[in-house]
Order: C-alpha cells, then structure tokens, then sequence
C-alpha cells in the first residue's frame, strides 16, 4: 500500500483539494455572493495562475471538478491548461443567498431592514447559540447545504474511488463542506475563512474525511489579513 503520507494515494485513499475561484471585483465591494456571470479580475487571474502552479508541482491531479458559476469555470480552465478536461458538478455551486444575492450590507440595511438587523445581531452576538441563525430571504437554508455537501461527497467516493480530485468552488460553500466534515452543526457563525485562490484538503479514508489543510495561500501571499466573522 502506498503511504497516505505520501503525494501518491490509492483505493482506500481518496484526496480533495477545493480551490476558491479567484477575485472577482465584487469581493473586494463586501457584496454576498450572487449566481451572474462576471469574469475573474486581474489580480484574480494572477491568483489563480500561482494556485495552478501550485497545484501541478506538489500533487498530482487525476480529474478537476468545479461549479457551474463562470468565476469558478474559468478559474478550474486556468488550472487545467491542457492537461486536463474540467468538469461541471452542480452541487459545487455557491450558496444561494436569495434576495440579498449581490448586495452589500448597507444595502441590505435600506432593503431588508429586518433581515439587516437579525444579521447584525447574529454576527456581534458574544453568545451566538442563544439566537436563531438568521435566514437568507428566497435563499438556501442550512439543511438544503448540508444536503449539498453530502451529494457532493458521494459522488466523488463513487466515481473517483483513490484519485486525487479538485474540486474549483466558492468561499461559503468550501466554508460549510468543511463544517459538515468537522461534524460540527450550523448554530453559530461557521469558523472557516477561505480566501480567492486558497486550496484547502481533506483526504477520505474508507471514506471518512480527514481535513489536513484549511485556507492555504501561501502560494499567493504570506499575508493573513484580519476579518470579521460572516453571517453564514
């Protein structure tokens, strides 16, 4: 058997590496996640490029997965080059933030007040299990994600048994995989931050997850910058 310590893997090993797509100009405005179709910026190819690089140099990728969202698509072609072929999994897709999906929280504040003011509460609350998890209007609920999640798995553990698969998504969504894999619940904000271009492992064996790696960017800068804890 070959060492699960080892790049190389086996049956009984199953590795995922989840890329964030690159930046896009609407996550440096603090704007939640919307489904449209808006390219990578420059500084978002660049991380992508560096991830890439990363990627073919340590591991060695047998299949490249990714959301159907453009950001994500062209990130997972940046990756590929010509060596491999992306594929299109819809469950890798972001989390549907409803009728907030593309709006800041300023604009919130003036359009959903109500909501505005359960995700403030929620996000400053000292003790985040005393309240209710706020919900995103029109949106996806909690269940509907883990049920995404758990989809998501069993398709890479039945089609890609002991291969080494990258799976190009989204920061709130990698943020709940991971939630769901620690076995941890959704009643208080989720305490994953994942960065444009981060990658992120969890290895499978006889398919129990085992998350060695969160948010590694190090390929694009040494930074780690300070941020406040989402309303996911």
């Amino acid at each position: 058997m070959v060492s699960p310590y080892s790049n190389k893997h086996d049956i009984i090993h199953t590795r995922l590496i989840f890329v964030r797509h690159g930046q896009i100009d609407s996550n440096t405005l603090g704007r939640f996640s919307i489904w449209n179709d808006e390219p990578l910026n420059a500084d978002g190819i660049d991380q992508i490029e560096k991830a890439s690089k990363r990627i073919f140099s340590q591991f060695e990728p047998d299949v490249i997965l990714c959301s159907p969202i453009y950001r994500a698509k062209m990130s997972a072609e940046i990756i590929a080059g010509d060596r491999l072929q992306p594929i299109e999994v819809a469950d890798l897709a972001e989390v549907h933030f409803g009728e907030v999906s593309g709006l800041t929280m300023s604009e919130i504040a003036v359009q959903f007040p109500d909501n505005y003011q359960a995700f403030t509460e929620y996000v400053e609350a000292e003790d985040q299990s005393q309240l209710t998890r706020p919900v995103f209007p029109g949106g996806e609920t909690t269940d509907d994600i883990i049920a995404r999640v758990r989809r998501f798995t069993e398709l890479v553990l039945r089609s890609y048994p002991g291969k080494l698969v990258v799976a190009v998504s989204h920061g709130a969504f990698i943020k709940c995989v991971l939630q769901v894999y620690a076995g941890a619940d959704f009643t208080r904000s989720v305490p994953f931050w994942i960065d444009n271009g981060s990658i992120s492992v969890v290895d499978f064996f006889k398919n129990k997850p085992m998350i060695r790696l969160v948010n590694d960017a190090h390929h694009i800068s040494d930074l780690i910058p300070v941020s406040p804890p989402g309303v996911l």
